[in-house]
C-alpha cells in the first residue's frame, strides 16, 4: 500500500470529486488500491499500475456518487480508531505478502513451485507434497526435500531480512538459529 500511494494521490487529482472532500477522496482511493492489491495477478501481463489505476478511480467514483445521493455520518472517536487500527493491519498484512512473494520469487522454478503449491500462494488449495509428487511424477519423499530445501534458502539472514523485519524476527537470535539448522543440514548432506 505505502509503494503505491503516490497512484492514488496522482488519480485523485486528476478525478472529478464533486462534493467529496480530498481526503475522502484519498480514503477511497486507498480502498481502491487495496481492492487492486489483492486481485492482481501478474500472469495477465499487465503491470500491476495499469491495472490499479482504473481500480482507484471506480472507487472515488463510487464515494463521489455516494457523496452526492446522502450526507456522510460523522465517525465517534472511538469508530475513527477502530477503522485506523483496521486500515494498519490491512497494510502490514499486505506488506508482509509483498515481501513473502519477493522472497519466494528468488527460488529457482522447482523450488517456488513447490512452495506455491504447498502452501496455495497462488490462490488455489494447498496441496500434499504426495498431490504435488503425483503431478510431476516423481515420489513424495523427493517433494519433501525439495521443500526442505527451498525452506532453508527462504529463511537464510540474506534472504529474508526485509520480512523477517515485519513480522519482529529480526533480532540476532533468530538469525542464529537459522545459520545453525543450516550448517546441520550441510553437514547431514556431505555425509
Amino acid at each position: 500500500m505505502a509503494v503505491h500511494e503516490g497512484l492514488v494521490h496522482w488519480v485523485v487529482r486528476r478525478q472529478r470529486r464533486g462534493s467529496l472532500s480530498f481526503d475522502d477522496a484519498l480514503h477511497a482511493g486507498r480502498i481502491g488500491l487495496w481492492h487492486a492489491l489483492q486481485n492482481y495477478d501478474p500472469r495477465r501481463g499487465t503491470c500491476f499500475s495499469s491495472y490499479a489505476v482504473p481500480a482507484i478511480a471506480h472507487a472515488v467514483w463510487e464515494a463521489v456518487a455516494v457523496a452526492v445521493t446522502e450526507p456522510i455520518p460523522l465517525l465517534s472517536p472511538l469508530a475513527e480508531r477502530a477503522e485506523e487500527t483496521d486500515l494498519r493491519a490491512a497494510l502490514h498484512q499486505a506488506q508482509v505478502r509483498a515481501a513473502l512473494d519477493a522472497l519466494v520469487a528468488q527460488l529457482s522454478p522447482r523450488l517456488r513451485a513447490v512452495v506455491v503449491w504447498h502452501y496455495g500462494l497462488a490462490g488455489t488449495l494447498p496441496q500434499t507434497f504426495a498431490q504435488i509428487g503425483q503431478s510431476w511424477g516423481v515420489s513424495r519423499q523427493r517433494v519433501h526435500q525439495l521443500h526442505q530445501r527451498a525452506l532453508l534458502v527462504l529463511a537464510h539472514p540474506a534472504h529474508s531480512q526485509a520480512l523477517r523485519r515485519l513480522v519482529d524476527r529480526a533480532q540476532r537470535g533468530a538469525y542464529q538459529h537459522t545459520l545453525a539448522r543450516q550448517h546441520r543440514v550441510a553437514r547431514r548432506s556431505r555425509r
